[in-house]
């Protein structure tokens, strides 16, 4: 499958690559909720872990067959899943209602811990086959316009003849797939609802490839600056990619691993026929995440080569110093010498005592030069 070709700006400088570090910082959940988790559990209450990014949940439901699709927004309420003549997939935007999901859930016979996994949003990715249906959750990365790597929870479930898919925010990266079904371009109209799954979470993989290019074109930059004149803030910079990195690390590994796990044990909602497409989105996976390992590894070569470089530097700087100081630690000797007041001292009777001085240590001193440069310690 192609990837996306299109590049985000480059960063310019070391200051911008400080503010885009600590944008990324932010952008990481620092909080798991663990005291949120803690009284649902022990409340047995059904709770949205999270952090509520819309006013109200908004639905669309597409109906489709190999012949027609039709849309409609919101969802009206019939249960669409036990028309078996044609395929469905509803999507939610927003998961903070957790009456209105749960109604529903419970509607389309969705186990409680289903729902609960559904709610969470800082649910590691992972894949559940409960017999009559397919639970599946990952996390979608994206880029920021301020430079950041933004997260978004995704759930999925795949039933016989029905998708639902559950998203905490507006923004959609299923754009070009609902143009595919409207349209009837492609093979989604004409397959099962497996093959609508695996377009769903390859869309979301898309995007993975998109951060990881902008990962890329960053340390690109980076590694020009580091074997230029780096500074501390290149450090700065070094580390914060490296976090970023390690971010999208997080999120690929157990995506990989979960369609690792259906292409172990498929589950009979995954038709033979379209194996072939999840082991092909498992590979690009693959692919991913090895190109996010070599970016880390690249990033801490670079740290390795940015310490060096400030070693040499003030090696350097050592050397130099402490040469100019070798020099005139004899200079400073004789000078010292003639600058003692005693009053029998002979050469101060000469006439030709000043010259006579200068000369030695103006000899002495090029001499010493001379010598360091033949050694090529200069």
């Amino acid at each position: 499958m192609e990837r996306p070709k299109k590049r985000n700006p480059l960063l310019n400088t070391p200051h911008h690559w400080l503010l885009q570090g600590l944008r990324t910082i932010s952008s990481v959940p620092q909080s798991l909720y663990a005291e949120v988790r803690s009284t649902a559990k022990a409340t047995a209450k059904l709770t949205f872990i999270g952090e509520q990014k819309l006013s109200e949940v908004q639905t669309q439901l597409y109906s489709y067959s190999a012949t027609d699709c039709q849309k409609q927004s919101p969802y009206p309420g019939h249960e669409f899943w036990q028309d078996e003549s044609q395929k469905h997939w509803l999507n939610f935007h927003g998961l903070h209602e957790v009456e209105t999901i749960s109604q529903f859930a419970e509607t389309v016979g969705l186990e409680r811990q289903t729902i609960r996994y559904i709610l969470d949003t800082t649910l590691r990715p992972k894949v559940e086959d409960y017999e009559r249906y397919l639970f599946f959750t990952v996390k979608a990365l994206t880029n920021k316009k301020d430079g950041s790597i933004g997260q978004e929870q995704h759930s999925f479930v795949l039933g016989s003849n029905f998708v639902l898919s559950f998203q905490e925010e507006l923004g959609d990266h299923f754009e070009g797939i609902r143009e595919k079904m409207t349209s009837g371009a492609g093979f989604i109209r004409q397959r099962g609802t497996d093959y609508l799954l695996i377009q769903l979470l390859d869309a979301l993989l898309d995007n993975y490839f998109e951060v990881i290019e902008r990962l890329n074109a960053e340390v690109t930059e980076i590694d020009r600056v580091v074997f230029g004149r780096p500074d501390n803030q290149t450090l700065v910079a070094l580390e914060m990619e490296k976090r970023s990195a390690l971010v999208v690390r997080k999120v690929l590994l157990p995506f990989k691993e979960a369609l690792t796990r259906v292409l172990d044990d498929p589950s009979p909602l995954i038709r033979a026929e379209s194996i072939k497409h999840y082991r092909e989105v498992l590979h690009s996976a693959t692919g991913a995440l090895e190109e996010v390992e070599a970016i880390i590894r690249t990033l801490e070569s670079l740290t390795n080569i940015y310490y060096a470089t400030l070693s040499q530097r003030m090696n350097e700087t050592m050397k130099v110093l402490t040469t100019v100081a070798t020099i005139f630690i004899p200079l400073t000797f004789i000078a010292g010498i003639y600058g003692m007041n005693f009053d029998v001292m002979p050469e101060l009777r000469n006439p030709y005592g000043y010259y006579i001085v200068w000369g030695v240590m103006v000899a002495l001193g090029g001499g010493m030069v001379y010598l360091f440069k033949r050694k090529r310690w200069l």
